[in-house]
């Protein structure tokens, strides 16, 4: 019989908290911006106040927020050696921070893929046709697609043979999931973008490390980011002309 992990229900200022840490992710609350009154966040939540101090707290700890007293709340400025935190929080303060995490991930991709196509196993390649086949079957389930996509990049990182490497990825993987989240979501919102171009760029990295063609894997994996990176450089540039 198989035994599944319970579900832990989550608590009201986790939801609120969630909230919050989504809006400052999002844009919509500034570093430096300061957040409404306790009692305001609680009328406009419909929860208690001591909800949202225990939220507030929460971010707190996180470093999202700074809390002055005799002041108010509010949104703390992203620092980049914030990565030292726990990753499964993910801080991504606005979107210029995902651009930078995806020009991290180019330099250390596009460097792996090279050994992948020297040192990959017929297992390995397996893994990769696999996550391939889930991320065509996504069909609009996202979460599945971004799954798959992590899924494919730490196969090739595992197919490197390179034990440091693959920890190392393996490390940063929740950070990785919520930068291709974000960029998976902006490519598809794009309108010369579809999933079907996502596959296929996928798809034409994996060939590649089957022919065990390193070049060519390494063009692939840097087109397919540059193509990412464009998008979200035309995003960003859409959003500072809005606010402007």
């Amino acid at each position: 019989m198989v035994q599944y992990r319970r579900v832990k229900q989550k608590k009201l200022y986790e939801k609120v908290a969630e909230a919050i840490h989504e809006k400052i992710r999002s844009g919509d609350l500034q570093p430096g911006e300061k957040l409404d009154s306790v009692e305001k966040l609680a009328e406009n939540f419909q929860v208690g106040r001591s909800a949202i101090r225990e939220a507030l707290q929460s971010l707190r700890a996180m470093e999202l927020v700074e809390i002055k007293h005799g002041e108010g709340t509010f949104v703390r400025t992203f620092q980049t050696e914030q990565i030292a935190f726990p990753l499964s929080t993910a801080i991504l303060m606005n979107r210029k921070d995902v651009q930078e995490l995806l020009e991290v991930r180019k330099i250390i991709e596009v460097g792996t893929i090279a050994f992948a196509c020297k040192n990959r196993t017929e297992e390995q390649l397996q893994q990769m046709e696999k996550a391939l086949n889930e991320m065509k079957q996504a069909n609009g389930n996202e979460q599945l697609g971004e799954q798959a996509d992590l899924a494919f990049h730490l196969a090739i990182a595992e197919a490197s043979q390179n034990k440091l490497l693959t920890h190392l990825l393996d490390h940063v993987s929740d950070l990785m999931q919520e930068t291709m989240k974000e960029t998976r979501r902006l490519w598809l919102f794009s309108k010369q973008t579809s999933t079907e171009k996502l596959y296929e760029e996928h798809r034409q990295i994996f060939e590649a490390i089957k022919m065990r063609d390193e070049q060519l894997a390494q063009d692939k994996l840097q087109e397919h980011l540059d193509n990412v990176e464009m998008v979200l450089s035309e995003y960003l540039q859409k959003a500072e002309q809005t606010t402007k």
